[in-house]
């Protein structure tokens, strides 16, 4: 049974999030492991070289280098199956929470003509938002080591207090970071919903979450809290089991495999929350039950509903 919709509570939403995710464990477990089997992917393709050592300066050299272009490669395949797969998410959910019937193909069928926009706001953000860490987190380096040898000739207090003033302009830089996340969290949102374009969809989220920024951190706390204990749980079995194998590829092979089963069971609750927010966000703001309520008197199945005109920046 559909539950209409209206303004909920921090506590409703986690509550509701865990329901949609429970009785459609299937769907949104199917559609989330397009990001971590992509990576998994990778994983089991560079096993080898990531398990056995080069012998010599050069060849150790020379391996470092390969493995960490293959790294960086690999994350950039995850970051564009994990992008993809929430958008897919972001559609599971918008169904299923309005009341319509959809598939795991079905999900990542409607994304079509959207993709390039999709990966282009998750690539928007993580610059805007690693820029504004890497400025703060450098020039804490610079505050940091200048304070360190200022504070040398005053002996150890002054020292101490040079590294405390280094790692709180590096915790500085890691909260912008994280503020200017969760500014723009209903970006993939506005993008699927909304059929809105890239900058759009950040100058849209950056309306939507003014006033429940503290509600999307809950969000992505809880469910995180709950990610690492299940990943810390899985690697730890497939740790133990790997240990009694003697074999050190198909030990990294087992927590891989434990990687990607933990992303995958605990990946969607996030994006489920935050689309849950996204709606509630625009029925506080909107009426969005109001005019879904109109527009489904004249037209059956389900409407798309612009969004309120807004001249916010970005």
């Amino acid at each position: 049974m559909t539950e209409p919709l209206r303004p909920m509570s921090t506590g409703q939403l986690l509550d509701r999030s865990f329901a949609l995710y429970r009785t459609n464990l299937i769907l949104f477990i199917g559609i989330a492991t397009v990001g971590p089997a992509a990576y998994l992917l990778f994983q089991l393709l560079t096993v080898g070289s990531a398990a056995v050592p080069f012998a010599g300066s050069r060849g150790a050299a020379a391996a470092g280098v390969s493995f960490g272009v293959g790294v960086l490669a690999g994350l950039g395949l995850m970051m564009a199956g994990m992008a993809i797969s929430q958008a897919a998410t972001v559609k599971a959910v918008a169904a299923v929470h309005l009341g319509r019937k959809i598939s795991i193909a079905g999900a990542y069928r409607a994304l079509s003509g959207r993709i390039l926009r999709v990966l282009g706001v998750f690539l928007l953000v993580a610059l805007i938002s690693g820029a504004a860490a890497g400025v703060i987190i450098a020039a804490s380096v610079v505050i940091g080591t200048a304070a360190v040898l200022g504070g040398a000739k005053a002996g150890t207090a002054g020292t101490v207090l040079g590294v405390i003033m280094g790692f709180g302009a590096a915790l500085a830089g890691g909260i912008v970071a994280v503020a200017i996340y969760i500014r723009y969290s209903l970006a993939v949102q506005a993008c699927v919903v909304e059929d809105l374009g890239v900058v759009a969809s950040l100058k849209r989220s950056a309306v939507l979450s003014k006033g429940s920024r503290s509600r999307i951190l809950t969000v992505y706390f809880v469910f995180g809290v709950l990610s690492f204990i299940v990943s810390i749980g899985l690697g730890a079995i497939a740790g133990g089991a790997g240990s009694l194998l003697h074999n050190r590829i198909l030990a990294m092979i087992l927590v891989y495999v434990a990687t990607f089963i933990a992303g995958a069971l605990t990946g969607p609750l996030a994006t489920i929350g935050v689309s849950l927010l996204y709606y509630d966000e625009r029925v506080r703001k909107e009426a969005f039950d109001l005019q879904l309520m109109m527009s489904s008197l004249d037209a059956p199945g389900l409407p798309i509903v612009a969004p309120a005109p807004t001249s916010a920046g970005i």
